[in-house]
């Protein structure tokens, strides 16, 4: 199970991934991306760094981590189920 919502990710090299935890976060740094000289690369790969290590919460991690893979448009949207759909009205508004 993950921690997170997955997210399906397309590097450079056409590759995916899917990536559901900081662990995974952490891996997919490694990958190739379009740049990794990108201010909101290198601070979501040092807060993903520092959640591994426990100091830094991991939801602020992973979200730098979504943030900056759909600024460097890697991150595959993916249509809502009807799932999400019935969840939604259920929380009601």
């Amino acid at each position: 199970m993950t921690a997170f919502m997955p997210v399906t990710l397309r590097f450079c090299d056409n590759r995916t991934m899917l990536v559901g935890s900081v662990a995974d976060a952490a891996t997919a740094l490694g990958h190739q991306w379009p740049d990794k000289t990108a201010p909101g690369y290198v601070e979501a790969a040092r807060l993903v760094g520092l959640a591994v290590d426990g100091t830094c919460t991991q939801r602020i991690a992973f979200d730098a981590f979504i943030k900056v893979a759909g600024q460097q448009g890697i991150l595959v949207a993916k249509p809502r189920s009807r799932a999400h759909d019935w969840l939604d009205a259920a929380a009601g508004p």
